[in-house]
């Protein structure tokens, strides 16, 4: 049954703000994450803040920075750029009340980077449902990069009916 994008980012949203026991979900994804194959063939970290009800990535990104050069995104003019952070205090409140960095270290090599992303939903092709303002899908369209997205197995869906300009990710990890 198709579904279109606006009535699925409101049906999972309120999925995913009705999941139990979250930390112990966002543990097990945090594990798996960690332990990724595929991540740990990368020295660089592309990983965005979670923000409400995502999956938590703050652990994901305290321990990436022991091991990893991390980067996080921010909203300029409407276009989503990667800054490396070196700690979580480089962080402050930004766009949409999300989390940001404060550094003007840009990411401009983004030849050993895998991209942490965040989703709504996802279906098991690697398509996704964000907030539909297509920061992720610009970011996509210009830059080649091996993305994995994470969400609850509760968001995880058959099909997502996508267009052109919808970039699927590589692989999805759940709880």
């Amino acid at each position: 049954m198709f579904m279109n994008k606006e009535l699925l980012r409101n049906k999972y949203k309120l999925i995913r703000k009705s999941i139990t026991e979250k930390n112990i979900k966002d543990e097990i994804i945090y594990k798996k994450v960690i332990n990724d194959f595929d991540i740990k063939k990368y020295s660089t970290i592309l990983i965005y803040v979670s923000f409400k009800d995502e999956v938590d990535t703050l652990k994901l990104i305290k321990y990436f920075l022991q091991c990893k050069k991390v980067a996080v995104p921010k909203i300029e003019n409407n276009i989503m750029k990667f800054y490396y952070i070196k700690n979580l205090n480089e962080l402050e409140t930004g766009y949409f009340g999300i989390l940001e960095p404060i550094s003007n270290e840009l990411v401009t090599d983004f030849s050993n980077c895998v991209c942490i992303t965040p989703g709504i939903c996802f279906d098991i092709n690697g398509n996704r449902i964000g907030y539909g303002k297509g920061f992720y899908d610009k970011f996509f369209n210009e830059v080649d990069i091996y993305k994995i997205g994470l969400c609850y197995k509760k968001c995880l869906v058959r099909k997502i009916d996508v267009n052109n300009f919808d970039k699927r990710v590589e692989k999805v990890i759940t709880d």
